[in-house]
Formats: C-alpha cells, sequence, structure tokens
C-alpha cells in the first residue's frame, strides 16, 4: 500500500492525534516516530515507510529508524538502532544524528528535526550550573551588611536586660 493511501485513511482518525484548544488551530500527534510532533503527512511515523525515532535513555539519546531496503513485512530485523552516550560531545551527537538521518534512514528532508530533537534531548540532560550570588560593588550594600551586624549585637544586649538573672 502506498504511504499516501495509508495516510489518507490515517490523517483524520487516529489514537495518536492531539487536538487541544480551539484557539491553537494546529493539531498535533504523540505516535512514535514523529520527530516534530506535528499531525502531517512529512512528519508522520504512521504512514511513511522510512522513518526515525529519537528518544531519550537514563544514559543517552536512542535512535531508531528502519532500514531502506527492508521488507514491508520484516519487523525485528528491519530497524537500525543507535546510541548517542550521555559523555559523548554535543557537536558529535549532531553528527551521528544527521548521518544517521540523511544516510541509514533516507530522509535528508528531515535532517533539520532531527537535530532540533537531539539538541533538545541533550540540553534536557545537562544538569544546570549553581550560580553563585551576585557580588555588589556599590558603597551601600557593602555597608549594609555591617550595619545590620551592628544592629543585630545591639539587639541582642538589649534583650539581656528584660530577663532576669538566674545566677
Amino acid at each position: 500500500m502506498s504511504t499516501d493511501l495509508q495516510w489518507l485513511l490515517v490523517r483524520k482518525n487516529n489514537s495518536f492525534i492531539v487536538k487541544r484548544g480551539a484557539d491553537v488551530g494546529q493539531v498535533f500527534s504523540k505516535e512514535n516516530g514523529n520527530l516534530r510532533n506535528l499531525h502531517s503527512h512529512k512528519f508522520s511515523g504512521l504512514a511513511n515507510s522510512k522513518t526515525i525515532s529519537i528518544t531519550d535513555t537514563g544514559n543517552g539519546i536512542h535512535i531508531v529508524s528502519r532500514k531502506q531496503k527492508a521488507a514491508p513485512g520484516a519487523v525485528s530485523k528491519a530497524t537500525a538502532t543507535g546510541q548517542i552516550r550521555s559523555r559523548t560531545g554535543s557537536r558529535r551527537a549532531l553528527g551521528i544524528a544527521a548521518a544517521v538521518t540523511s544516510k541509514k534512514a533516507g530522509r535528508p528532508d528531515l535532517r533539520t528535526a532531527a537535530l532540533a530533537r537531539v539538541s533538545a534531548l541533550l540540553a534536557a540532560q545537562k544538569e544546570p550550573k549553581e550560580t553563585p550570588p551576585k557580588k555588589s560593588r556599590s558603597k551601600k550594600t557593602i555597608a549594609a551588611p555591617a550595619v545590620a551586624r551592628k544592629s543585630k549585637a545591639a539587639a541582642a544586649d538589649d534583650d539581656d536586660d528584660d530577663l532576669p538573672d538566674l545566677v
């Protein structure tokens, strides 16, 4: 069955369509193999024979693509899997993703979508850096903590006068 005919059958009704809010106007899809999550024939993982799925795993990014010369009935042998480890640099990871989409999967039109997905997953995997508080160079903020310390010490001395001596 051709991919165009499959898209005509699947485009109106399938379980992966996401329509939220009438004001949005865009229809999304959450199927496996859809890189942009847009409900269109180009990005569809259901209607296309050559699909690419990029997912996040605990220790890296997993790329699954359908082989170009695979038989339509083949299931497990028809897919090629690749793993990008988390310690791999971002430039290398993007190069691997570009090579897989263009050469192995045979979908050079999805190259930018695959690179966007990989870079988003890499950014999500990064641990945020702890930023120290900014040091101010103004005289008021430098002098304020010293005044606050003096006033706290004075307040502590005043509190001792109100309490009776127990000794």
